[in-house]
């Protein structure tokens, strides 16, 4: 069933309980973005930006609480405890996020968000004081000098980072092109790639739409794929392989709409 249809008709079957959950859900992440956002701005300094974390688990927590949202994970194992990835993933919810915040609490990651969030009041900041490194997109050379400085960032500090190679949140029922950043990332760092999917997060919330529904969201990490004795003319190799895992795990449900 498309996106839009299941929301309207939950709408007009549970109008009040839907409105109300859905306005709590968003009014709670706004307080506590406010919250803990300044918070963990002030305080970055001091815990080597790990605040953000801290607090976004409790964050994330919450708002799936509110939700009515369970979380449920697989193959996490195969993310070796204290060495780096990097990981690539669907993106098609706002819950996408709380998700991973959520399942990689044993490890040291960091996201890669859009260089336009380093200047959005409070949530931006608390981002930039907690050492994310953002891609502008909108600047190939600017990127590529990030991605630099990223994978001195893995070698250093062995931080494991998380892309959504399709660039944005998916609002279409089929992939769309993936970035090569990420794979080449991989390559020049010398960590494994780590392809994943999340299952039922565009049923919870699905991109611009105000209603969220109760549901399961389920991580799933798939197989990881080496990188050593690949180069950079290996990129689009690693691109398909990565990819075609990916199809394979969500199935149909992108046809469905519902991934």
């Amino acid at each position: 069933m498309p996106e839009n249809a299941l929301a309207s008709g939950d709408a007009r079957r549970f109008p009040l309980k839907l409105a109300l959950r859905s306005l709590a859900v968003h009014v709670i992440t706004f307080i506590l973005v406010v919250v803990f956002g300044s918070i963990a701005t002030v305080l970055s300094p001091f815990t080597r930006g790990e605040i953000v974390f801290w607090l976004g688990r409790i964050w994330s927590s919450l708002v799936l609480a509110v939700a009515g949202v369970r979380f449920e994970t697989s193959g996490l194992e195969k993310l070796e405890a204290g060495k780096a990835h990097v990981l690539v993933g669907n993106h098609t919810s706002n819950f996408d996020i709380h998700a991973m915040i959520l399942a990689l609490r044993e490890h040291h990651f960091r996201f890669t968000p859009k260089s336009e969030l380093k200047y959005l009041p409070i949530f931006g900041w608390a981002l930039w004081a907690g050492g994310f490194p953002f891609i502008d997109r909108g600047s190939s050379a600017k990127a590529r000098r990030t991605m630099k400085e990223v994978a001195n960032r893995i070698r250093r500090e062995g931080i494991t980072v998380i892309f959504f190679p399709e660039g944005t949140r998916n609002t279409r029922n089929e992939w769309m092109p993936f970035k090569k950043g990420p794979f080449v990332l991989a390559i020049d760092a010398g960590v494994p790639l780590v392809p994943f999917v999340l299952h039922g997060a565009r049923r919870v919330q699905g991109r611009r739409e105000f209603w969220v529904h109760p549901g399961t969201i389920r991580l799933e990490v798939l197989e990881p794929l080496p990188t050593e004795g690949l180069t950079y003319a290996d990129r689009n190799a690693l691109v398909e392989r990565a990819r075609e895992a990916m199809v394979s795990a969500i199935g149909d449900e992108k046809a469905r709409g519902i991934s």
